[in-house]
């Protein structure tokens, strides 16, 4: 078994099933999710990609410490330092600022930023022995642009390209890069579900008028990751189809 690996969290849906899918062609995948269904259909989508990588999936809710310290070592016994850690899983709980409480925050921030934490304190320093290692965090046009009801989903995603900015200066001397993707509106479940007048009016604020792809995000993710961007880190890179311009 090839041991050099990439971790998707969030991977039992929407976009990070994608990623799983994505770049499973060029990555053996290691991927988390908190659904044993979504994690089994990931998995069905996976075997369906023609690689000659490996894929595994786990249930882990990442700001559990306990659960994501014993996953990580798990993972560290079996397969080595990860190549590059992609932090996709994340929540919105979307309301008016006002009719947010300290809990709705104390969610979104947990599952978005905490969890992050969790996976970096016990993954990067092995990485870091490894000499070499990419982190991606998925960020959100909103950090940049904002939306109405999203002020929580917003503070957090912000708040990953400053730990990006940050975090690059701790660990670039040992190899590891950190940047963040910052994807606009991409087509998904939740974007079919939306009604189609207000969907073509979403699609009129974008200066390419259409959505993005899921595909695209994972082609952005799989540049960050890949050795075409070795000299990159500490950046957000928007993919956006022109929204926050």
């Amino acid at each position: 078994m090839t041991q050099k690996w990439v971790l998707v969290t969030g991977g039992s849906r929407g976009i990070g099933q994608a990623l799983v899918t994505g770049l499973l062609p060029q990555w053996n995948v290691v991927f988390t999710g908190r659904s044993e269904e979504g994690i089994a259909r990931t998995l069905e989508l996976a075997h369906n990609v023609q690689s000659t990588h490996w894929v595994k999936g786990y249930s882990c809710d990442g700001k559990d410490e306990q659960r994501v310290g014993e996953l990580a070592q798990q993972m560290l016994d079996e397969y080595g330092a990860p190549a590059a850690i992609v932090h996709n899983a994340g929540i919105a709980r979307d309301a008016l600022h006002i009719h947010q409480d300290a809990e709705v925050w104390r969610d979104v921030l947990d599952n978005n930023l905490i969890s992050l934490v969790n996976w970096n304190r016990l993954l990067l320093p092995a990485m870091m022995m490894q000499g070499e290692g990419s982190v991606v965090m998925m960020s959100s046009v909103t950090a940049i642009r904002g939306n109405s009801g999203q002020t929580a989903y917003a503070a957090s995603k912000a708040a990953m390209m400053g730990i990006a900015r940050s975090l690059a200066r701790e660990v670039g001397r040992f190899g590891i890069r950190v940047n963040c993707l910052a994807p606009g509106l991409i087509e998904s479940d939740m974007t079919q579900a939306i009604p189609e007048a207000k969907l073509k009016a979403m699609r009129q604020e974008i200066p390419l008028r259409r959505l993005g792809l899921a595909e695209e995000v994972t082609g952005s993710v799989a540049f960050l990751i890949g050795d075409n961007s070795r000299y990159l880190t500490g950046q957000t890179l928007v993919l956006d189809g022109g929204l926050s311009a």
